[in-house]
């Protein structure tokens, strides 16, 4: 028997600082709706924060002016669960799974700030994917977790 349709819930915001905890909150409310474990919830809310700084401060003028919008979906399989969470925006062409990273500092004196959000999205997520469609960038992070004993 073939597994059900993923369920769905979306939400449009303009891209700037004060919509950040309106993002998270969303997130968490449609991660509890659609019974997504609190770990899971947690990662994505963290990677989808990082998203979003990264859009505001590199994103360009269009970025800034046109909205996002968020979708979360919820599928199920015979051993867990995935959530996936898919970010649309209209910044600069920039695919995050292209970025190569300096290598980690070896001492906090070494370390400087910033530059270490896209790292934490790729050790986060399970599945990550990438493509331009027309003038947008549209970005899906999954998260999957295992069904409880």
């Amino acid at each position: 028997m073939a597994p059900p349709p993923p369920e769905t819930l979306n939400l449009l915001l303009q891209p700037n600082p004060l919509e950040l905890r309106r993002c998270s909150d969303w997130l968490q409310a449609s991660c509890q709706r659609l019974d997504v474990p609190a770990a899971s919830s947690g990662k994505l809310d963290l990677c989808l924060n990082e998203v979003l700084a990264n859009l505001i401060d590199h994103g360009g003028a269009r970025a800034s002016s046109c909205p996002v919008q968020l979708t979360l979906e919820r599928a199920d399989g015979d051993d867990g669960g995935l959530a996936t969470l898919t970010i649309s925006d209209a910044g600069r062409p920039f695919d995050p799974l292209s970025f190569s990273s300096e290598p980690l500092p070896r001492t906090l004196q070494e370390a400087e700030p910033g530059g270490l959000g896209l790292l934490l999205v790729n050790r986060f997520v399970d599945e990550c994917s990438y493509r331009r469609e027309g003038d947008r960038n549209v970005l899906k992070l999954g998260i999957r977790w295992l069904k409880s004993p």
